[in-house]
């Protein structure tokens, strides 16, 4: 996907190819989740093909809405749970991606140390803007929320700034909150990214 799924995100799509609403559908009579992997480009093979090329990191995810708003067009509604590693990827015929994959560990809980409280601050105001113009509707944020860890304020900055899909699966594949919270400081500042809710 042309998107980076974080631990304790949402994710809504909308859904119509047949290969997609048949995954959901067994997503959800077999209550097991899907895989998101960002596609980070496309690799020429020749003139007349190209080859997705897939993160290595991506995030298992869990159905939470199914909802049929036409005939073969549903609006779905997922929610982040865990990190995982892509061992390998095959294609099946009907284009769907399938693959072995191994887990990674949960963040560990870490308190959000004194000079990360700018950013997390900067998280507030751009999580209220969003709820308050109704930018990505109802439901845009898992709550309740957790401003005082690391990972949890890591991953909702690294899924809202816009950042290049190549920089976000990095932060991803950061097995240390505060090493990825860090790293989006250096960014925010770098970049300023700080003055992003005043345009």
């Amino acid at each position: 996907m042309g998107t980076t799924l974080f631990p304790g995100g949402i994710i809504a799509l909308k859904i119509f190819e047949a290969r997609y609403l048949d995954m959901m559908k067994r997503c959800l009579r077999e209550n097991t989740p899907y895989g998101v992997i960002s596609i980070l480009a496309d690799k020429a093979v020749d003139s007349d093909t190209s080859v997705a090329h897939f993160s290595d990191i991506g995030t298992l995810a869990t159905l939470e809405e199914f909802d049929p708003i036409q005939p073969a067009l549903y609006m779905t509604k997922s929610y982040g749970i865990q990190r995982f590693k892509v061992l390998n990827l095959r294609q099946e015929s009907d284009g769907l991606w399938m693959g072995q994959i191994e887990l990674i560990a949960a963040d560990p809980e870490i308190p959000l140390p004194k000079e990360h409280e700018k950013v997390a601050s900067l998280l507030q105001e751009i999580m209220s803007i969003i709820k308050s113009e109704d930018l990505l509707g109802d439901g845009a944020f898992r709550m309740p929320a957790n401003p005082d860890d690391c990972g949890w304020v890591s991953n909702r900055l690294a899924e809202l700034l816009p950042l290049p899909l190549a920089q976000k699966n990095h932060l991803l594949a950061q097995s240390n909150p505060r090493i990825r919270l860090d790293l989006i400081s250096e960014i925010i500042e770098e970049d300023g990214l700080h003055n992003i809710v005043m345009h």
